[in-house]
């Protein structure tokens, strides 16, 4: 009597099995990439009339709409951007650039060199890098390559970019 039951439990059973590596297959398929638009590493260097710039951070504006990407600067002028994590690339296109570096007055531009905290900040580099418009920083970032993009500011004042 038993082994009359024997071919249907097995049959029930491979069939829950199949049903479980399937929807195991969708699951992972599911989880590679993270829903978001392709993006490539953006890297570089920011430098204020010559010198390595120790702090600040950037924002890429995307010229044609959609997500912008920022970045930090460490204290060898270094940058990393990121558009949905903090180190995750920029999607290619075409961008104006945002720099600003703040400090306390009386500060070196080093965050730990801040004298007076109750003080407005004040940046270390021209105030128009803060601005899209008048920064005078266009950037094209490229699909499938990592970009290398360096900013040499100075005091000289950029044409303003439309």
């Amino acid at each position: 009597m038993i082994s009359r039951y024997l071919p249907f439990s097995l049959r029930k059973y491979r069939v829950s099995f199949v049903q479980a590596a399937v929807f195991g297959l969708l699951i992972s398929v599911w989880g590679c990439g993270d829903g978001h638009p392709a993006r490539s590493p953006v890297t570089g260097t920011v430098s204020y009339n010559g010198k390595p710039l120790s702090i600040g951070s950037l924002v890429f504006i995307p010229v044609s709409g959609g997500p912008p990407a920022q970045g930090k600067i460490d204290r060898d002028g270094n940058y990393y951007m990121g558009t949905f994590d903090e180190d995750d690339g920029v999607i290619p296109g075409s961008y104006k650039v945002m720099i600003t570096a703040l400090t306390s007055p009386g500060g070196s531009g080093l965050p730990e060199d801040a004298v007076d905290g109750n003080a407005g900040p004040m940046s270390v580099i021209p105030e128009w890098y803060g601005d899209m418009e008048k920064s005078g920083l266009l950037v094209m970032v490229e699909p499938d390559k990592d970009n290398t993009i360096d900013f040499p500011l100075t005091d000289d004042k950029p044409k303003e970019t439309n």
